[in-house]
């Protein structure tokens, strides 16, 4: 990492400039002096539903230089109907002023729309006029809210989308309510059918976190299942029939056996929460071998589970069975969680029977994005006086290069500047796409698996003799119908093809023709590309992170010695905000990233001065200054307008005013100047706490022992008018 700088010329010319590294480059704009801009934003809930009362709309304004923003805010909120005899419109009308945090908030009653209405638009529209006061400067912003009529849903948790007959199926069943609501001591209801009609009906009760376990006996079943999940907020019902009806949101899942017909099987156990760095796992997994499997004597059979992660085998786990017939087991290894790991990983379990048939499982593993070092950025206080000095402490391995940056936390970084986090760092890592199998490495088997039909050796299907059927076009149209047959049988070769690998045996894998469910995605090409090489492979590739001079305040490289710790003085900004802080380094034993930090500055008062951006020689304006008081009491404040000699004050005015600003009661204050000479004027407005002994009505004014003083200045163009 390098941090460079330079000065922009005084006389650049406006236009868009880049800088350029290597393959990277960032623009960014050089205008004319001008009005000082300000930005709009508009907040809406994501959702809102038929059962909420209100609909919080908040409308703000920023402006870059950290002053309070201040003005007024028109919203309107609106829903638009189509119904077959013409389009309607709904809509609620808010209007205000922002306060001292420069938004303007309000509650619209959700009975101003018509939430449930069938013929209603899916979303709520939003749009805002901001203006701001002084420079008449306005913005619009445009939003919109989702209306969602289920306030329930029903999900499966990590499931497999096929079975092994004989296995205990599990899975885990959550509900959830209005707007990710956790809904405890709920009671659903589980359905399973097969081909023919009813298998069974079970009742599950959520626990605190919303989850219920679900444990389903396969022994019996050899055809395709359908689980029918739904929520009732009244007792649960008998018949599978009334899951239809609207006092139910329901979800279906559809399971496969597998392609072992209850000979053999493994089942390695699920997870669906994300796995710590640095912990280890205990791999459970199933296992089941039948007297078709094992035939009348004992065998020793060798289980493999190979780990795979970042296109690479990582490591291989055993573990020896002394298999009887009719066995049924379980057993667990243990898997330490490492960098290498993150941020997911598939582990693919096998094991040849004596017939040489190949039994196989796969899953997925979700690993937490962490880094091969712990570092640490803080600050000596939480919560600063702007302009004041703190202490900034980084800790990290010795002799590691630190950056450290600091944001406005009101500035929403956008798509393409993305907060620094352990995402964006991991996304710039080459990516490892699932769902392809390599299209260079794939092989035509559709003549084995055809044999296969021919002579019925295909589990679980009926024979096809496809070399029968004549003419080329009729031999494609029968392996496309074997093809469709097989979609429901996944076996060993899915699961390998699912990994990526290839594979060179004598073994029986089954056909799977590439067969791909929701779940089976594929992870990684198994290239034994060394982890090494990944990491140091384009990781600090933009990101689109890119220094916003406008809204960060810390951006700069620190050293960490040999004694793992530096800390330096640095000056807070003078506005009234939050900043989040975070810090990347680049350490002896790779890349470290600190959690976020948050400091908080405040001004106990602030002074905003509005300007038109030109005038005429000898024209009346009026400059406006508006004082803010950020305390919880009244100050007492001087507040005097400063000028050049080229705008002079007209007869009566005073260039000082003395009042009381109390909390959530800004003051203004006007003048009214004339300019008499040409060329860019600077004004400044200068606001002071006074030590007197005068009241604000009945409250004695604080005395301030810092941040006594605050200023503002602006540029004024004094030029003729252009001529027609």
């Amino acid at each position: 990492m390098a941090e460079l700088s330079f000065l922009l010329p005084p006389d650049s010319v406006p236009g868009t400039y880049t800088i350029r590294t290597g393959r990277n480059s960032h623009s960014f704009s050089v205008k004319e002096q001008g009005l000082p801009q300000f930005a709009a934003l508009l907040q809406l809930p994501h959702t809102v539903t038929p059962e909420d009362e209100t609909i919080p709309l908040r409308v703000c304004g920023w402006n870059p230089s950290g002053k309070a923003f201040r003005g007024s805010a028109d919203a309107r909120l609106c829903q638009y109907i189509l119904p077959p005899d013409g389009p309607t419109r709904h809509c609620a009308v808010l209007r205000g002023q922002t306060g001292t945090k420069g938004c303007f908030s309000s509650e619209v009653p959700a009975a101003a729309f018509k939430l449930s209405n069938p013929y209603a638009m899916p979303r709520l529209y939003a749009v805002a006029w901001l203006q701001q006061e002084g420079t008449g400067l306005w913005q619009t912003v445009t939003q919109t809210c989702l209306v969602v009529q289920e306030t329930t849903t029903i999900s499966l948790q990590s499931p497999d989308f096929f079975y092994n007959p004989g296995a205990t199926y599990k899975a885990t069943m959550l509900l959830k309510g209005p707007k990710g609501s956790v809904l405890r001591e709920k009671e659903l209801l589980l359905v399973i059918n097969n081909m023919t009609g009813l298998v069974g009906i079970q009742t599950l009760l959520t626990d605190e976190l919303g989850r219920a376990s679900v444990e389903l006996d396969t022994s019996g079943w050899s055809d395709k299942i359908t689980l029918h999940g739904a929520f009732k907020d009244g007792p649960p019902a008998a018949e599978p029939e009334i899951l239809g009806s609207s006092h139910y949101q329901s979800v279906v899942y559809r399971l496969y056996p597998s392609s072992s017909g209850g000979k053999a099987f493994l089942a390695i156990h699920r997870v669906a929460k994300e796995l710590p760095c640095g912990q280890t796992l205990q791999l459970e997994v199933d296992y089941f071998l039948g007297e078709k499997a094992t035939g009348m004597e004992q065998h020793s059979l060798d289980v493999v589970f190979l780990v795979l992660a970042k296109g690479a085998i990582v490591t291989v786990l055993r573990k020896e069975l002394h298999a009887e017939p009719g066995l049924k087991g379980f057993f667990s290894l243990e898997l330490p969680i490492s960098l290498q790991l993150a941020p997911r990983f598939r582990v693919l379990g096998y094991m040849v029977l004596p017939d040489g048939e190949l039994v196989a499982d796969s899953t997925k593993f979700s690993v937490a994005k962490c880094f091969p070092t712990k570092v640490n950025l803080s600050f000596s206080e939480q919560r600063a006086l702007g302009g004041s000095h703190l202490r900034l402490k980084v800790q990290a391995a010795p002799g590691s290069l630190c950056a450290t940056y600091a944001r406005d936390q009101r500035a929403q970084p956008s798509a393409s500047k993305p907060r620094l986090s352990p995402d964006v760092v991991y996304d710039s890592i080459p990516r490892f796409y699932e769902g392809n199998y390599p299209s260079e490495v794939e092989e035509d088997d559709l003549p084995t698996c055809a044999l296969l039909g021919f002579i019925g050796m295909t589990p679980n299907l009926p024979s096809l003799n496809c070399f029968e059927v004549p003419g080329n076009r009729g031999w494609k149209d029968c392996i496309r119908s074997l093809q469709r047959r097989a979609a429901d049988t996944p076996g060993p070769s899915t699961f390998l093809k699912d990994a990526s690998l290839k594979v060179i045996t004598n073994t029986l894998l089954g056909c799977s023709f590439g067969v791909q469910y929701q779940t089976f995605q594929s992870l990684l090409f198994a290239t034994g590309a060394p982890l090494e090489a990944i990491e140091q492979a384009g990781v600090l590739q933009d990101t689109g992170l890119q220094r916003d001079l406008l809204r960060t305040w810390l951006w700069e490289l620190l050293p960490v010695g040999e004694s793992g710790s530096a800390e330096v003085m640095v000056t807070v900004p003078n506005a009234t905000t939050s900043w989040e802080a975070g810090m990347l380094c680049t350490t002896p034993l790779g890349l470290g990233l600190a959690p976020a930090t948050t400091l908080t500055t405040f001004k106990p008062l602030s002074v905003e001065l509005a300007l038109p951006s030109s005038v005429a020689p000898h024209e009346a304006f009026t400059p406006v200054a508006t004082v803010a008081n950020y305390l919880q009491q009244c100050l007492r404040v001087q507040v005097r307008l400063v000028t050049p000699v080229g705008l002079e004050m007209l007869a009566g005015m005073s260039r000082v005013y003395r009042d009381c600003v109390c909390p959530e009661e800004p003051r203004t204050f006007h003048w009214r100047l004339r300019a008499t000479s040409q060329g860019n004027m600077t004004a400044m407005a200068v606001a002071r706490t006074l030590n007197s002994g005068n009241l604000c009505g009945t409250q004695v004014p604080t005395v301030l022992s810092q941040g006594q003083q605050d200023t503002d200045s602006k540029v004024l163009l004094v030029q003729p008018p252009a001529s027609k």
